[in-house]
């Protein structure tokens, strides 16, 4: 009676084995990936953006927006968050607010973040 149930015993233990080895390294590797959005502004253009500029200029160097408000046209908000899979926290935010008179930039508002904005 034993001879004929230790094959069967013996491929039920190839089986589990690999699927128990399977389980449990994945069980103890959860990767989460890191989440970048927004719009990323330079320091370079920073140092370039000038009040006075046509919204066309503003576009061509630092690209379109990420916010622009429908109730007031005159303002577009750039901002980017970067957030680390390893913790929950922003890594990096930083925002800029540009005001417009007609076409014109009027005024610059910023929240850069202490260790400055990221090289082009």
């Amino acid at each position: 009676m034993n001879i004929a149930r230790q094959p069967s015993m013996k491929n039920n233990f190839k089986i589990a084995l690999p699927l128990l080895i399977l389980l449990l390294s994945t069980g103890c590797s959860i990767h989460k990936v890191d989440i970048q959005q927004g719009n990323i502004v330079s320091q370079e253009m920073m140092s370039q953006l000038k009040v006075g500029m046509l919204r066309s200029e503003i576009i061509h160097l630092m690209g379109r927006p990420m916010i622009v408000d429908p109730f007031r046209q005159n303002r577009w908000d750039y901002v980017h968050t970067f957030k680390s899979g390893k913790n929950d926290k922003p890594r990096s935010h930083y925002r800029v607010t540009l005001i417009f008179e007609g076409e014109r930039l009027s005024s610059i508002d910023s929240e850069i973040p202490p260790e400055g904005l990221p090289a082009r």
